[in-house]
């Protein structure tokens, strides 16, 4: 198995096997996907010494290991799972934010296109819940980590439960590793673990997380979307990336009042899955790189997202051409503005829910 020198990133995450159907209708039958490998993928259009940590079924392993270590991936860390996992996703892209995971048999006969006996799977694994384990609910842990790959410049940890993330941090830290990259999960975005997030936020070197969180997180508590963010501000975070629910993204810093607005490169829409994770992974990457300040890691960021939109999978990111890159992001520079927390109280989508 084809192993990286050095690892300067673990990624950890979900992996999963997905199906896709994008705006044009276009059909992506089966490829590797979830949070890591979007992740991983947007980290190596600028590095590729990424080590991915996640859970998977042995069948993934055996059908993709070869494709993604053809890809420059150490896989190292992905390892079989004890545990019979819910790993096959279905999305029908419906718009730049929304899309279907159900009714795969009417979408593939509509299109005129048969469907693959594998795909049925789905289906039945729909009806049964009981019969496998949703990748989310799979605790990781510091021994998953190969030892080899520690200790790293940067850990990114993209969406888990809160156990992994909350046992992750410390121990990540304890074996070396510089910086802690964490995106937050929906899954304990509620304000019932309100307590326990500003725990687990304490010390983490950038948070990313979204509008729709933070307004689902402080919902409670706060009316308005300015205080929400200046209450998530102290809660430990040296650095916070907010992504917005209509374009671009919000970072600020910890204890400062000033908000960079990092802009969205209007390309095209045609495919948001993991758009965000591969935003996460070139950011991370952008950082180590101590090439940019932190608002242009951003927009590099943005503009490696934008290649992800543009197509179905992670294949599509890899084999993008990176002088694109480099032009989207420096078109957006000079779109790179910023505001303060108290100027929010201002905007139209201030009020809590809107």
């Amino acid at each position: 198995m084809p192993e990286q020198n050095h690892i300067d990133t673990i990624v950890c995450g979900q992996i999963h096997r997905e199906t896709i159907i994008n705006r044009h209708n276009q059909v992506s039958v089966d490829h590797p996907g979830g949070g890591a490998l979007y992740a991983a993928a947007g980290h190596a259009m600028f590095n590729e010494n990424v080590g991915i940590v996640a859970k998977a079924n042995s069948e993934f392993l055996i059908n993709f290991s070869s494709s993604l270590q053809s890809r420059g991936f150490d896989i190292t860390g992905i390892t079989p799972s004890t545990q019979s996992l819910r790993d096959m996703k279905y999305y029908h892209i419906l718009s730049k934010d929304k899309w279907e995971t159900s009714n795969l048999k009417r979408h593939f006969y509509e299109l005129g296109h048969s469907i693959p006996k594998f795909l049925l799977q789905y289906d039945e694994f729909s009806r049964m819940p009981h019969q496998a384990v949703e990748p989310q609910n799979l605790h990781l842990l510091i021994a998953d980590i190969p030892d080899r790959y520690l200790p790293a410049r940067a850990a990114l940890l993209t969406q888990l439960n809160f156990a992994s993330h909350f046992a992750c941090v410390p121990a990540l830290k304890k074996a070396g590793v510089d910086r802690i990259m964490m995106r937050s999960s929906p899954t304990y975005m509620c304000p019932g673990n309100l307590l326990q997030i500003t725990k687990l936020l304490d010390g983490i070197d950038y948070f990313f997380t979204t509008e729709q969180e933070i307004k689902t997180l402080f919902r409670s508590r706060f009316d308005h979307y300015w205080m929400m963010l200046e209450m998530l501000n102290r809660f430990g975070a040296k650095n916070i990336l907010v992504k917005n629910s209509n374009k671009g993204c919000l970072l600020f810093h910890q204890g400062s009042t000033q908000i960079s607005q990092i802009p969205e490169y209007d390309g095209l829409y045609i495919d948001p899955i993991g758009v965000y994770d591969c935003f996460c992974g070139a950011f991370t990457a952008c950082v180590l790189s101590g090439d940019y300040s932190t608002p242009e890691c951003a927009i590099y960021a943005s503009a490696a997202a934008s290649i992800c939109n543009e197509g179905s999978g992670i294949a599509y990111i890899l084999d993008s051409h990176r002088s694109i890159l480099k032009l989207r992001a420096e078109l957006m520079m000079s779109e790179l503005s910023s505001t303060t927390l108290s100027a929010l109280s201002h905007a139209p989508n201030d009020r809590r829910g809107l």
